[in-house]
């Protein structure tokens, strides 16, 4: 049996060229190699920075509508003297609390009023019993943002001090 030279060249160089070409495609379809998730961008860690030093002592912040920022208690404090929580709800002067849900707590009357409608007597119950139900209600939901009044502190840091400031415009 003989083998002919030109038709074995020709079967040769494109079984060359499939191999060469499968070597090099080979790297591009591996994975890329999984980043920290939690280092996060370093942008937002030096836009983070910067706004650092307008805390006060106690890492607080006093916004331009007179509220307080509490983030190691986790709240915001407006200027009528509600507070807002993590939970996004928010507790009256006189301790009734609606929930981000939409059921409200009144606590002069201690009743219960649901968003779907009912209304609960519940003589017995304190507003910081009634506070944590309705807390454990948006937990349930998974309503729930963790770190909430933190996000919301550097949102309106990051507003009323710009980076760079705005120019401001002659009319024309």
């Amino acid at each position: 049996m003989s083998f002919n030279w030109n038709i074995g060249k020709l079967m040769v160089l494109p079984l060359i060229l499939l191999v060469g070409i499968e070597v090099s495609l080979a790297p591009a379809q591996t994975p890329a190699p999984a980043k920290n998730i939690k280092a996060g961008p370093t942008a937002v860690n030096n836009e983070e920075a910067r706004l650092r030093k307008f805390l006060d002592k106690n890492g607080g912040y006093r916004d331009k509508f007179g509220g307080y920022y509490n983030p190691t208690a986790d709240t915001y404090t407006d200027e009528k003297g509600g507070v807002l929580d993590d939970w996004e709800g928010y507790t009256y002067k006189d301790g009734s609390y609606k929930s981000k849900l939409g059921d409200y707590w009144d606590a002069p009357t201690a009743t219960f009023k649901l968003a779907n409608g009912d209304v609960v007597k519940s003589a017995g119950t304190s507003s910081a019993d009634a506070i944590q139900i309705l807390r454990g209600a948006v937990e349930e939901t998974g309503a729930f943002e963790k770190g909430f009044i933190q996000k919301a502190m550097l949102g309106q840091m990051a507003i009323e001090h710009p980076l760079v400031p705005a120019k401001k415009r002659k009319p024309q």
